[in-house]
């Protein structure tokens, strides 16, 4: 009898203790940081708790499984406080914080192709008839749904013709197709937007994408 209750005090133990009711958890989606200028995905959590609250400067609850939004101001990091409640009463707290880095310099690209302005692509001509401009952020692993409302073409004799939307559209390829083999263009004072989030943050503009003409 006494090894049957010995037995049932160590398996309570370890299994009805075994996690820490006062750590909380927090899973920064696919990045380690969260970064300004953007609706960063979060999720949080307090093992052992039967409820919990997470409060933060631009923190803004999703659902009631865990899932956040955080929107960062100014500074270097943010800290977010959790406060739980264990299954008897007790109030626990917790504070994590997380860095705050501001995204890179946006790079626009072409049919999915971008190098930054430092860069020259090699495109046939037709390979720019209804051709898409776009963009991206490097080394940045949030999914974002980045939409050009606008942008400018510079022709070889520093003539500027300026676009509406995201697509070199047939009436102005012609001016393109006239250019002769060699010749450079850019793509250049690129509008973007970021679709989708409520964010106030001023887009850095896209860096311009430099084309030199094959035939």
């Amino acid at each position: 009898m006494k090894y049957v209750l010995l037995f049932s005090i160590v398996f309570f133990n370890l299994f009805g203790f075994s996690q820490e009711p006062n750590k909380a958890v927090v899973e920064v989606n696919k990045m380690n940081v969260v970064y300004r200028g953007v609706s960063n995905p979060l999720t949080l959590s307090m093992p052992g708790t039967v409820s919990f609250e997470a409060s933060a400067p631009g923190l803004k609850k999703i659902d009631d499984y865990g899932n956040y939004v955080m929107n960062p101001g100014s500074g270097l990091t943010v800290d977010i406080e959790l406060r739980g409640k264990l299954p008897n009463g007790e109030i626990v707290t917790a504070i994590k914080t997380l860095r705050i880095k501001d995204i890179s310099k946006p790079v626009g690209s072409i049919n999915g192709l971008g190098c930054g302005e430092k860069c020259l692509l090699n495109l046939k001509k037709e390979e720019l008839r209804e051709a898409k401009i776009d963009g991206y952020i490097k080394d940045y692993l949030v999914d974002l749904d980045i939409r050009v409302v606008s942008f400018s073409i510079k022709l070889p004799n520093d003539s500027i013709v300026k676009f509406v939307g995201d697509t070199i559209n047939d009436s102005n390829y012609n001016m393109i197709d006239k250019l002769k083999q060699g010749y450079e263009i850019s793509i250049i004072d690129i509008k973007w937007t970021i679709f989708g989030t409520t964010s106030t943050y001023k887009l850095r503009p896209l860096q311009p994408i430099k084309i030199r003409l094959l035939n």
